[in-house]
């Protein structure tokens, strides 16, 4: 995959993306943050999901992002460029997500989000944009480049580009009132 967005365009849309997601946690009180089953739109029918999980569900597409980058440096294939293309495999990565920050406290949680965004923020700045372009270091059956591997993980269908959490949040003001 080829990327679909200039370097700039991508760091803005997700500069975007990681401001809306502060906006809702400073509107947030922590109990509205941790109450199950407030989100609605883009889960699987058998969830049941607060803004904290939410929140976990954003965060695993961010630090997989960042591991890809880091793997595509040394030259591999981080395993979630193929897994989140895959039925079984991307419903795994959705859950699990999840499932591995089900012990941290909110927190621990809103922190781990921040430091996440701010690195994903920065590795994207540092690229200049023939890096951007670059062709893929590993054995690939598709044509991709640097920016098209970053959004096969960050911006799967049905996502707008860089933004997540209108798939499960389409209206912030909305969302606060349902919970109010």
């Amino acid at each position: 995959m080829r990327a679909t967005v200039k370097r700039e365009e991508a760091l803005r849309l997700l500069k975007t993306e990681h401001q809306a997601v502060e906006a809702l946690i400073a509107e947030l009180s922590d109990e509205e943050m941790t109450r199950g089953d407030t989100i609605r739109h883009g889960l699987y029918f058998d969830q049941e999901c607060s803004f904290r999980d939410l929140l976990a569900h954003l965060i695993c597409y961010e630090v997989y992002t960042v591991e890809a980058l880091r793997e595509w440096r040394a030259g591999n294939k981080h395993w979630a460029i193929d897994a989140v293309k895959d039925p079984r495999q991307g419903r795994e990565v959705h859950y699990g997500g999840i499932a591995e920050r089900a012990h941290l406290s909110l927190g621990e949680q809103l922190e781990e989000y921040r430091q996440t965004s701010q690195e994903l923020e920065s590795a994207i700045e540092a690229l200049s944009d023939a890096d951007w372009r670059m062709a893929a270091p590993y054995a690939d059956d598709q044509d991709t480049d640097l920016g098209g591997m970053i959004e096969g993980i960050l911006v799967l269908p049905p996502r707008p580009m860089y933004r997540h959490l209108p798939v499960h949040v389409p209206d912030a003001r909305a969302y606060i009132r349902s919970l109010r």
